[in-house]
């Protein structure tokens, strides 16, 4: 991919070599058109506070440059001469890593407030990029609703087996993006290959220690120590503390996960960044390393040498958590094995006394790491820790969840994540007299006679010597 640096030459000025640099860019962005671009990707840099978005995303169309995937730096007001040389190579790196939109990412949104002049004109939208959910890949038809379960906004509605999505009630804020177990959504312009690509561009640039901030798309500018540099998400609540600690062990010195502002995330969800921080301090310290490493607000300077300079595999995705958490098991003087609720993963564990072996959990597990086996006249459920993104889809499908057949806890175990699968209840299945087919698990059919009590001995005889398709028959 092709990227160009675009910046505004009104003062204070930048000092970045192979800049295009535009006089009274930021009043009249109409003029990238006077540039000759020939980049279908874009950074560029602004004043702060200076600048119309919609005017410039507009410029950034008539160029053919998709917008979503533009990466646009502000400058502050305050400053002589401007070094962000640094901050620019990560921004190009992640707009490299863009791999495009489609037209029903684009969220138009109104400006709440209007200039004098632009009373005289219809007012411009400003495009958000809003996700998208690839059906193929999600589960909701085996009743899996996540996505439903965390958003904000109810943008999300599971009905007769499919997710419907409603791109008007979207903030966004990513919290379905994290959340899904499938990774059946997504939104273009924070995607896993951008995040690694600029954080890893960061880190590879600099000779001095890097901090890495992960700051909401809707934030104001803040005042930081020198050294932390921005990584933009959605919202700092999609952000689970495993990504805090990705970083750590790519090379990163320090992270931090600051709130949107002083009055709070407008959609709540600052108390997921709070347990966000709190799971990656806690992991740093059950593996005996630095837990001030992670931090809220990046107030001091990450001077601290870096715990780590990995290449993990697939970073910021759910197969990456695991990869993540077995790196840190691996610097780890002891087993990792820590239980928090901000934990990526999760252990399932079934009560063989109230287990009926309907293979519910199974069937609704949408990453297959609660498993049925049958053969023949015995049943097993299985489960493999590598594959739980503790969404909790199980417990919700269980008939028996008034009675804790099937829990799930939010932990990391270094020990079941290398270990693969293992059983976690086992019995047999009533088999057909007629045919020989299976009917059903022995304490499913048990547990349906408690259900009907006494007077029902000739019926629970019937239900359990033949299959449906016999019944049918006679």
């Amino acid at each position: 991919m092709n990227v160009a640096v675009v910046a505004c030459a009104d003062e204070p000025r930048i000092g970045l070599a192979g800049a295009i640099e535009v006089e009274g860019l930021c009043t009249s962005p109409a003029q990238l058109a006077s540039v000759g671009l020939e980049a279908d990707r874009i950074v560029v840099i602004l004043h702060e506070k200076r600048y119309d978005l919609a005017a410039v995303q507009k410029a950034m169309r008539s160029q053919g440059i998709d917008p979503l995937g533009a990466q646009i730096l502000d400058l502050p007001a305050a400053s002589d001469t401007l070094d962000v040389s640094l901050t620019v190579a990560g921004l190009r790196a992640r707009a490299s890593a863009y791999a495009g939109s489609e037209p029903e990412n684009a969220k138009p949104v109104l400006p709440r407030e209007v200039t004098r002049r632009g009373l005289l004109r219809l007012p411009q939208p400003v495009y958000l990029a809003a996700t998208v959910v690839e059906h193929d890949v999600c589960a909701a038809a085996d009743g899996c609703r996540a996505c439903v379960d965390v958003c904000p906004r109810e943008a999300y509605r599971w009905h007769q087996g499919r997710i419907h999505f409603n791109k008007d009630a979207c903030a966004p804020c990513g919290r379905c993006v994290s959340a899904c177990p499938t990774e059946a959504i997504s939104n273009p312009s924070v995607t896993p290959g951008m995040l690694e690509a600029q954080i890893d561009a960061l880190l590879v640039q600099s000779d001095t220690p890097v901090g890495v901030s992960f700051v909401c798309s809707r934030a104001e500018r803040s005042e930081r120590a020198d050294g932390w540099h921005d990584v933009t998400v959605t919202c700092t609540g999609m952000v689970p503390g495993t990504w805090l600690i990705t970083a750590l062990l790519m090379g990163a010195a320090a992270v931090a996960l600051p709130g949107c502002s002083s009055s709070g995330c407008p959609l709540g969800l600052d108390g997921h960044s709070a347990t966000a921080v709190d799971f990656a301090r806690s992991a740093l310290t059950t593996a005996g390393l630095e837990a001030d490493r992670a931090v809220g607000q990046p107030a001091d300077e990450p001077g601290m040498p870096p715990i780590a300079q990995l290449r993990l595999d697939s970073p910021f995705t759910k197969a990456g958590d695991v990869a993540t958490m077995l790196s840190l098991d691996d610097l780890a003087e002891e087993r990792l094995q820590l239980t928090h609720e901000g934990a990526s993963q999760g252990i399932a564990a079934i009560d063989p006394q109230v287990c009926t072996l309907c293979a519910q959990c199974a069937q609704t597990c949408p990453t297959g790491a609660i498993a049925a086996d049958y053969n023949g006249s015995a049943v097993t459920l299985s489960f493999d820790a590598r594959s739980c993104t503790n969404c909790d889809q199980c417990t919700i499908a269980c008939p028996e969840i008034a009675r804790d057949a099937i829990t799930v806890s939010s932990t990391v175990d270094a020990g079941l994540l290398r270990s693969g699968r293992f059983p976690l209840n086992e019995g047999t299945v009533l088999i057909c007299e007629s045919c020989g087919k299976p009917i059903a698990p022995s304490p499913m059919m048990d547990r349906i006679g408690e259900l009907l009590g006494d007077g029902f001995d000739d019926t629970m005889s019937y239900l359990t010597t033949r299959c449906l398709e016999c019944r049918s028959r006679t």
